[in-house]
């Protein structure tokens, strides 16, 4: 309502309200929620016609072009439920997690799990012993690891991670072609356009760790192109010298 006050009679600036949902932040949503435009992962939002920039990267813009100050600094949440006093940090790139533990009244309890970001996509930590960087965004420390307590089970077709995934794929079928190494088949079903929410692997009654799955078979995707791209730059070049010998 604040926003909307101040742009008013402001034809260049439109403040545009939506639904608090997850993942209604991420970029491809926010793009599709706000324009009808859906992008894939071949593309960038401009090429869409679209910038996207959150506050946090708006003022870091500021700081570089007005004030030729670089990236320096982060606004970093330490949170979870055992953390003494969870609290929001100006930080410079390169302090250790674990000072600013310190700093938030440290652990209640010793944490079972560490994660870097948030409980649906952050990573997990072995350690505190590691520093801040320009993508960190908080620390999540858990007194207990919910999902170690889970085993997984097999797949019981009830369709539920279908239902709450916001790109509108397939994740058992993803699942299918991930476990069994099926690269091939993990693009056809368009494995590669998965964001990486986590919903669902949160939604899934069985305990499957289909996020963790995806972004393996990603990185394996994008690993098998690349060493496929520079073998066939090898040959091209190995060709090219064998011709240019030829002619010599």
């Amino acid at each position: 309502e604040k926003l909307t006050k101040l742009v008013q009679g402001d034809p260049k600036i439109t403040v545009q309200p939506l639904k608090t949902k997850y993942p209604q932040g991420g970029e491809r949503t926010l793009i599709a929620a706000i324009t009808g435009r859906r992008l894939n992962s071949s593309l960038l939002p401009a090429d869409m016609g679209v910038v996207v920039d959150n506050v946090a990267t708006v003022v870091s813009i500021y700081h570089a072009v007005a004030q030729s100050i670089p990236l320096v600094e982060r606004v970093l949440t330490i949170t979870g439920d055992a953390v003494a006093d969870p609290c929001n940090f100006r930080v410079r790139t390169g302090t250790c997690y674990k000072e600013l533990v310190e700093a938030a009244g440290g652990f209640k309890e010793e944490p079972q799990k560490l994660i870097s970001g948030g409980p649906m996509m952050g990573q997990a930590l072995f350690g505190l012993d590691l520093p801040v960087t320009k993508t960190s965004s908080s620390l999540t420390c858990f007194t207990k690891d919910e999902v170690a307590a889970y085993t997984p089970s097999a797949c019981i077709r009830c369709g539920r991670c279908l239902s709450v995934c916001s790109c509108r794929l397939v994740p058992q079928k993803m699942m299918d072609a991930a476990e069994r190494g099926d690269l091939e088949l993990f693009e056809k079903y368009e494995g590669m356009e998965c964001v990486e929410c986590g919903t669902c692997a949160y939604a899934c009654p069985a305990r499957r760790p289909l996020t963790q799955a995806f972004k393996e078979a990603k990185v394996a995707v994008r690993n098998a192109k690349a060493a496929k791209a520079a073998a066939e730059k090898a040959k091209a070049e190995a060709e090219k010298a064998k011709a240019e010998a030829d002619k010599a």
